[in-house]
């Protein structure tokens, strides 16, 4: 685009400018040389080429080289002497060196002049040469703003995508340039308000189920010291006092969260079968498993995870239930099965949300915590949930990230326990 407009608005007047000098300048020496008898042309025409002054030149024969004519430059210039100044085509040339050669008649003699009025070298390649210096140096110029914007910017995306919950510290000091910069100090001071208020908001959470659980005992001993009451009366308020307790916990474990727990290697089979024998109906649980894998994993994050899985299972679905975990390809798969009809996947992934309760659990005493706080431990680790039901079984499906996995001596080979 800007070749065009220069040449439309720059070059093209020039070579108008061009044409009419060398019409203004070729009737004028045609003017004299007709005022002149053949001696005084003669001797005039000596004296242009005896001038020290190259602009005009006279002489009785065409340039050897006047034939040779060059692009549209030279062709427009032409064009523009024969429709607008009418000196024809067939009695001017351009040479190579960019002279115009004008064949004029006086007294029945020919001449040629030469004129000096187009400039020595064609503008337009000049302009092109120029153009292509410009955009290498636009390149260049483009490359460096483009690092030096991405690579601030590159360190925001990292420090950002650190940030795996609101108790996580941004850091990341971006000076230049002032407006990457200024981002980055009000994600820092976001960050810093989001942890003051997830420690208020764990702090709250802490202050009230301490407050809560001493009346809870207190009430559970006096429930005990009770010894003339009915019995089912009692048995009633020590159970709702237990599924008080539970909520408890569920509300603090969710409050937590469980990114602060420490990754270490700890046994597979060991770790499920210890969730299986606290479950209340473990006899009704196949587990199946490597005997001899280490896993690197937060193993209170991981059993309290997979103690919810196995609690929806014995609550909402059918026996018998297979708890199945291994390792393939540097992920640890935990896989819960149970026989019952279970929901599709879509809803299952709706229960993910905090509070969020499927319409068979409306009607029940828990929390709508249990999921999403097995979905806070996969994500603690870096890992997903997901969901398959299939004719007569539903599987809650915990998929785990392993960055090294730790074997012990014996190869693997699956356990079948029956608890």
């Amino acid at each position: 685009m800007s070749l065009l407009l220069i040449a439309a608005f720059v070059i093209r007047p020039q070579i108008e400018r061009s044409a009419a000098d060398t019409a203004r300048m070729t009737r004028s020496l045609e003017y004299s040389f007709r005022q002149m008898d053949p001696s005084q042309q003669k001797h005039f025409a000596e004296a242009l080429r005896a001038s020290a002054s190259p602009d005009v030149q006279a002489d009785d024969t065409e340039s050897d080289e006047s034939d040779f004519q060059r692009a549209w430059f030279s062709h427009y210039f032409l064009r523009v002497l024969s429709d607008k100044h009418g000196i024809s085509g067939s009695d001017v040339t351009v040479d190579p060196e960019g002279r115009v050669w004008v064949r004029i008649v006086a007294a029945d003699q020919p001449y040629w002049l030469s004129l000096r009025t187009l400039p020595a070298t064609d503008p337009v390649i000049g302009l092109v040469l120029a153009s292509a210096i410009a955009l290498l140096a636009a390149l260049a110029g483009g490359i460096a703003l483009q690092r030096r914007i991405a690579r601030p910017l590159k360190r925001l995306e990292e420090a950002v995508g650190q940030l795996s919950s609101p108790s996580d510290v941004y850091d990341n000091d971006v000076q230049r340039p002032r407006e990457i910069a200024a981002v980055s100090r009000a994600l820092k001071d976001m960050s810093e308000r989001l942890r003051a208020a997830e420690a208020d908001r764990a702090l709250m959470l802490a202050g009230v189920s301490h407050d809560l659980r001493t009346p809870l005992t207190k009430l559970r001993l006096s429930l005990a010291m009770l010894k003339d009451a009915d019995a089912d009366l009692v048995a009633g308020a020590e159970r709702n006092v237990i599924r008080i307790e539970s909520m408890l916990g569920q509300f603090l474990d969710f409050a937590r969260g469980f990114e602060a727990e420490e990754t270490r290697a700890v046994p597979l089979h060991p770790l499920l079968q210890q969730v299986i024998e606290a479950c209340d109906r473990s006899e009704a649980i196949l587990l199946e498993a490597p005997a001899d894998s280490l896993v690197r994993v937060k193993e209170a994050a991981l059993l309290r995870a997979v103690e919810n899985l196995l609690s929806n299972a014995l609550r909402y679905g059918q026996p018998p239930i297979k708890v199945s975990a291994g390792i393939k390809e540097g992920t640890l798969t935990i896989e819960v099965q149970d026989s019952g009809a279970g929901i599709s996947p879509d809803a299952a992934r709706e229960l993910l949300r905090p509070f969020a309760r499927g319409d068979s659990a409306r009607a029940g005493e828990g929390t709508g915590l249990g999921l999403a706080i097995v979905d806070q431990v996969a994500k603690a680790h870096g890992g997903f949930v997901e969901f398959e039901q299939a004719s007569g079984t539903f599987k809650a499906r915990l998929r785990i990230p392993q960055a090294r996995t730790v074997s012990q001596t014996r190869t693997g080979s699956e356990v079948h326990a029956e608890c």
